[in-house]
Formats: structure tokens, sequence, C-alpha cells
């Protein structure tokens, strides 16, 4: 297993290279064996695995068992993933729970998060087998109960938006700016960020609008996200680049670091860098720029 670090959070998240909070998370409906087999030569940095909304009602059996053979072949470990489970009056189904309990995925997902203390009792299970969870916050009660949510249980780790269903709830209209969701948008990253979790922004759907795709994410991570999801391998790269520092914030955090060495601002407590005076908390932002310990 291995925890993903960004500052001042911790996030389980599987197997592999990643070292910070995912940037891109992309959706893999476990009913389409070759695109499950295929998933991690996708290189997002994060796969969900996913036995929900992406799996028609009549395919949830063979989706199960795609699961299991992906495990069983060792394919999965190949990158970080989560595992979507389908949710119900009473939770999610026992094939589904059965089927956790096979897999053992790094964090199990679960869909249309609303009653704090359910999510709390559902994660203290998961925790019991080194599992943690992720919680998608897509309704209107989601959005008005996410920092009890957020805070049911010290293994929810992730919090990610669902938009769709979210302005379904909500009966809004969309825009470009997405101006309906930003309120809703500003709560799940507060929440996040008050228990220590990772926030991840809600797919863009028309997948071949690149630049729509752009402006869409950046919305996202000027609200601090920490990252996007998304449902086709085409989106990703277009994610990274959203998400990657700018060349002038690296060069802006590289002179604060330098100038608080050389001003010996550990002892004197502000130096000035370009007629900005700075102080300890700049230093904590440009370490985080530059994604060094804080």
């Amino acid at each position: 297993m291995l925890v993903v670090r960004r500052p001042g959070r911790r996030l389980l998240a599987g197997e592999g290279g990643v070292t910070r909070a995912p940037r891109s998370v992309l959706y893999v409906p476990a009913s389409h064996e070759r695109r499950l087999m295929s998933a991690a030569r996708a290189s997002p940095d994060l796969v969900i695995v996913d036995l929900e909304d992406g799996v028609a009602p009549g395919d949830k059996d063979a989706a199960r068992e795609h699961v299991r053979q992906a495990v069983d072949r060792g394919i999965l470990g190949e990158r970080p993933w989560m595992l979507r489970v389908n949710t119900g009056p009473l939770g999610p189904p026992p094939a589904d729970l059965t089927l956790v309990g096979y897999a053992h995925p790094p964090a199990v997902v679960l869909p249309k998060a609303e009653d704090p203390v359910h999510v709390g009792a559902l994660a203290a299970r998961f925790a019991e087998h080194g599992t943690a969870t992720c919680l998608m916050i897509e309704s209107a009660r989601g959005v008005a109960r996410a920092r009890e949510l957020a805070g049911a249980h010290p293994s929810v780790r992730m919090l990610v938006l669902g938009s769709a269903d979210l302005r379904l709830s909500l009966g809004a209209r969309a825009d470009d700016a997405r101006s309906w969701e930003r309120h809703a948008m500003g709560e799940i990253v507060l929440a996040a960020r008050m228990h220590g979790a990772a926030v991840i922004d809600s797919v863009y759907f028309h997948y071949r609008d690149d630049e729509g795709l752009r402006r869409h994410a950046a919305i996202g991570r000027d609200l601090g996200f920490d990252g996007k999801s998304c449902i086709h391998p085409a989106q990703i790269e277009t994610i990274h680049g959203v998400y990657a520092r700018a060349p002038e914030e690296i060069a802006w955090a590289e002179r604060v670091l330098q100038a608080w060495r050389d001003g010996e601002g550990d002892t004197q407590g502000i130096v000035t860098v370009d007629g900005e005076m700075i102080e300890a908390l700049h230093v904590t932002v440009a370490r985080r720029i530059l994604d060094e310990p804080t």
C-alpha cells in the first residue's frame, strides 16, 4: 500500500508510483473487460474501477467477475486504484461487500454519501481490513453534510464531487462558468481541508472538447481541488496540464526559499522578495509549490 502525500493531507491510494494527491482520476466501468485490463496503461494518477453508474443493472455480476480476474492476474496492482461500489437504502449490496473482501482495494468509493453515521460504520468496517474510504458528494443533502461526512471516520481520505447527480438534486441549470455549483464546490473543499482529505473535481462529459475541459478544470483548480475525474484517457494529459504548477509559480517559490535561507528567516522571522514581505506562511506555500516537506 502507498501513502499519497499532499501538504497537510494523507491519502491511501494503492500500489504504484504516486507520491501526491492525484491530479487525474479515471473511471473505468468494470463491465468493460478490455478497458479494465488496459486501465493501467492509460497513465492516470488513480483509477476508479466502477461497479455503479457506469455498469448496466444486468451487467453487475459480470463486472464483479471481471474485477476478480483482474485482481488474480495482478493487473489492478499496476496502478493505484479504488473500487466504486453500488449503494442502496441498506448500503452496498452483499455481493459488492464480498468482492471488497476478496479484492482488498486500497480504497472503496461510496457513491451518493449523505448519512455520516452510515458512512462512519462502513468506513470503520473497511478500515479493519486496511482499506480507506472515498466519498462521492453528489446531492443537496450530501453537500449540506459534507463536513460531517468528511469527519465520519479517520479512514475517509478523499471527497469527490459528482456534478451530474448534484445538478439533478438541486434542479439547477448548467452554465460554462459553473456558477450553479460553485457554492457546493467551495463547501466540499472546506470539508476536505477540515479533515485532511484530498478533494477531486467532477468529470467533464464532452471528452472530445479539449478547450472546454481546460476551462472546466481550471475552475476547480482555482477553488482548491487537488485534481479532476475523467471518463476518457484522452482527457488525462489536459487535466495534468491544468493542474501543473506554472513556471512563474515555481520561480517565485525558489526565490522565496533562497531568500529565507540567505536572510536567516527562521531567526529574523521576515525577509523581502521582489518588494514583498515574506513570512513563515509564505515559506510554507513555497514548499507546497515545490512539493517539499513543510
